[in-house]
C-alpha cells in the first residue's frame, strides 16, 4: 500500500493530463485521415473534453466555480459525446434531447451543491449515480444494439464501461460505511481514482479504435464483395458464396439464370450513362420483387449482365422463374427524369445435377447466346450442355419439357 499511496496526486494529475492529450491528439489526427467516419470526430471531441475537465479540476482543487461547474460540465459533455459517437457508429438513432436533459439536471445539482455544500457521502453518491447512468446507457447500445460485424469491439468497450460501473458501486459502498474508512484508505481511494481514470481512458480509446477498425474491415469487405451501383454481390463474391452451398447439396439439380439487358448500348447512347445506371438499378429492384427462392444468390455478373444461382431447382421450375422475371421486366419500365425507359432482357438458363459451377455458368452463357440469336426478349434453357429451344414469352414450361 505504501508504494501506491506514495504516488502524489499532483504527479498522477500530470500523467493523466499527458495521457489525455496524447489520446485526444491521436483521435484528432486519425479523423483527418478517415474523413468519412463521423463518430471519430465525436470521440476526438470527447477525449479533448475529458482532458479539459482534468485540467480545470486539477488547476483548482478547492471546490471553486472553475473546478465544480466547468469541470463537471466538461465531464458531462464528454460522456454525452461518447454516447452520441457510439450511437452514430452503430447506426442507431438517438434523440439528443435525452443527453441534454441529463447534462442539465446534473449541472443544476452541481450548482446547488456549490451554493449549499452537501456531505461528502451525498456528493460521492450523486457523482457515482451520474457516471453509472452514462455507463449503463452506453453498455445497452454496445451489447444490445450493435450489429454483428462490430460485436467484438462492442463487447470489449462495453466491458470497460461495466468495470467503471463496478468501480463507482464500490466507491458508493465505502462512502455508505464510514466505519471502514481510515486516513490510509482515503489516500488509497484518491490515488486509485486517478489511476483508474488514466487506465479507463486508455482502455476506452482502445475500445473505440477496435470499433473503428472493425468498421473499416467490414466496409472494405463490402466494397470487395458488393457492386457499388446495385448493391448486389459481384461475380467473385457470388462464386465464393455458391461453392459451399453446392457442395452441401450434392446430388441435387441446381440452376443458373444469366440475364443480359437487350440493346443496353442504345439506352446509354440515348439517355446517357445516368439513364443507363437508372435502368440497372431498376432492374435490380425488379429482380428483388420477383419472388426469388429464399436461397437464391443474385449477382451483377458484369456490365449489363446479371446472374441468379438457384440451388436445388429443377429445369422446369428454373425456366418458369426465368420467364416470370423476363415478363416482369418487360412490363416494368424504369423511371428517369420524368420519362419512362422501356427495356427487355434475354435469359439463359442452365441446370445440372452435380455440375461444376463454372460449367453451369458456361452453359447458361451458351443458352443466353441462343436466346439473343433467336431475337432477344426470351428465355432459352440448356441441361448438361444439351440445348433446348428458346422459350417464347408465354411458354416457359415447353422449354423445360423439351429437354
Amino acid at each position: 500500500m505504501d508504494g501506491v499511496t506514495g504516488l502524489d496526486t499532483h504527479t498522477l494529475g500530470i500523467i493523466g493530463l499527458a495521457v489525455g492529450i496524447a489520446i485526444a491528439l491521436s483521435f484528432s489526427l486519425t479523423s483527418v485521415v478517415l474523413r468519412g467516419m463521423a463518430a471519430l470526430y465525436v470521440w476526438a471531441a470527447a477525449f479533448w473534453l475529458l482532458t479539459g475537465a482534468g485540467l480545470a479540476q486539477g488547476y483548482d482543487e478547492n471546490g471553486s466555480f472553475l473546478s465544480v461547474i466547468v469541470g463537471s460540465a466538461l465531464i458531462a459533455l464528454a460522456n454525452a459525446a461518447m454516447l452520441v459517437g457510439i450511437a452514430m457508429h452503430l447506426g442507431q438513432p438517438l434523440r439528443l434531447r435525452w443527453p441534454v436533459i441529463v447534462i442539465g439536471v446534473f449541472l443544476a445539482i452541481q450548482v446547488a451543491f456549490l451554493l449549499w455544500p452537501p456531505s461528502q457521502v451525498v456528493e460521492t453518491m450523486v457523482f457515482g449515480l451520474k457516471s453509472i447512468l452514462w455507463d449503463s446507457w452506453m453498455v445497452y447500445l454496445l451489447l444490445v444494439r450493435a450489429p454483428r460485424e462490430l460485436r467484438m469491439g462492442s463487447l470489449f468497450t462495453a466491458t470497460v464501461f461495466i468495470i467503471d460501473i463496478f468501480f463507482y458501486l464500490s466507491r458508493g459502498f465505502i462512502s455508505l460505511h464510514p466505519e471502514i474508512e481510515s486516513p490510509e484508505l482515503a489516500s488509497l481511494l484518491t490515488t486509485s481514482n486517478y489511476l483508474f481514470g488514466i487506465l479507463c481512458t486508455f482502455l476506452l480509446s482502445t475500445g473505440f479504435t477496435l470499433l473503428l477498425s472493425q468498421r473499416l474491415v467490414h466496409d472494405l469487405r463490402q466494397a470487395a464483395e458488393v457492386d457499388g451501383l446495385t448493391g448486389l454481390l459481384n461475380r467473385t463474391a457470388l462464386i465464393n458464396a455458391a461453392l459451399p452451398i453446392l457442395h452441401a447439396n450434392r446430388g441435387h439439380t441446381h440452376a443458373v439464370l444469366l440475364f443480359d439487358l437487350d440493346h443496353f448500348k442504345a439506352i446509354n447512347d440515348r439517355w446517357g450513362h445516368a439513364g443507363g445506371d437508372a435502368v440497372l438499378k431498376h432492374f435490380t429492384r425488379t429482380l428483388r420483387e420477383g419472388r426469388l427462392p429464399a436461397r437464391a444468390l443474385v449477382s451483377r455478373y458484369g456490365g449489363e449482365e446479371f446472374m441468379i444461382l438457384v440451388p436445388c431447382t429443377s429445369a422446369n421450375v428454373a425456366a418458369a422463374l426465368a420467364e416470370s422475371l423476363r415478363a416482369l421486366v418487360e412490363r416494368s419500365p424504369a423511371a428517369y427524369g420524368g420519362d419512362e425507359i422501356r427495356f427487355t432482357t434475354s435469359v439463359g438458363v442452365a441446370t445440372g445435377e452435380n455440375a461444376h459451377l463454372q460449367r453451369l455458368i458456361d452453359t447458361a452463357d451458351d443458352a443466353l447466346y441462343q436466346a439473343k440469336r433467336a431475337g432477344r426478349d426470351r428465355v432459352a434453357v440448356m441441361v448438361s450442355g444439351e440445348e433446348a429451344a428458346p422459350a417464347e414469352g408465354d411458354a416457359p414450361e415447353a422449354a423445360g419439357l423439351a429437354m
